[in-house]
């Protein structure tokens, strides 16, 4: 790993590990950084041709103080309405395409998960946060707003009155806070290795139906109950198609007559 790439790929077996490679700047998240994840994005979408299909991504920051201090701020420095504009639809639309990818990701918070980076941890289907990390969206103290999606993924995972006070003041919580609040899933004093043992888990599961699962828990939160409910009807359809949904069954069934006798 060097400095110079900003985020860094590995596999292992068929879970991949991103991680934000700025540790001197508390892992922030600049323009190349946003570019690297669109393109890690593009592939997985499209399948990473090196060993073998990738089932899981999990990711984390360089280093043991950071996942990411936020977006870089000297890149907001001076900044004119119609930049702001582009750069924050931008970090959007690469945030919200890691949202939708078809296999689970993971957040591995090994320490401070701020503004920008707690907004790249929303995006993940699970957070996974060490002991000592410390979320929080302190855009207001410098006279701004969140721009990378924490005014909607923010309100859903907590809800709306905490969200609104997380966002108007300032104010960071602890991971135990965070996991109170379900903004983290789980603790653990070593939160890569414990989402590496889960993305492992959920490697074993079928692809078809993580993704679909996926799908179907998006539309509803987005779209609501009733398009979610036909996603989800969708989604059993397709794995029904599937050589690997009916070998489950089959085997599911010879298991059970051969408990029965």
């Amino acid at each position: 790993m060097t400095d110079d790439e900003v985020l860094t790929r590995q596999r292992r077996g068929a879970v991949l590990i991103a991680t934000l490679n700025r540790p001197r700047k508390g892992n922030a998240i600049n323009q190349p950084i946003v570019d690297a994840l669109d393109d890690l994005a593009a592939a997985l979408e499209t399948g990473e041709p090196q060993a073998g299909p990738c089932r899981a991504l999990v990711i984390t920051g360089a280093g043991d103080k950071a996942f990411s201090a936020g977006a870089d701020i000297t890149e907001l420095d001076g900044i004119d309405g119609p930049a702001a504009f582009r750069q924050m639809r931008r970090g959007q639309q690469v945030f919200d395409r890691i949202e939708r990818l078809p296999i689970i990701v993971i957040a591995a918070i090994n320490g401070f998960a701020l503004g920008g980076g707690l907004e790249l941890a929303m995006a993940a289907d699970i957070r996974i946060a060490a002991p000592d990390a410390r979320l929080g969206q302190p855009e207001i103290t410098l006279a701004n707003v969140p721009g990378w999606g924490a005014t909607q993924r923010l309100p859903r995972l907590v809800g709306r009155g905490r969200a609104t006070e997380l966002i108007i003041t300032g104010d960071l919580v602890t991971a135990q806070q965070a996991h109170a609040l379900g903004l983290v899933d789980h603790l653990a004093d070593d939160p890569l290795s414990a989402a590496l043992d889960l993305a492992a888990r959920v490697a074993t599961r079928s692809a078809t139906a993580v993704a679909g699962a996926k799908r179907a828990i998006r539309a509803g939160l987005t779209d609501g109950v009733e398009e979610g409910l036909r996603v989800e009807a969708d989604a059993v359809a397709e794995c029904c198609r599937t050589d690997e949904q009916r070998q489950a069954v089959r085997s599911f069934l010879q298991r059970k007559n051969g408990a029965d006798r």
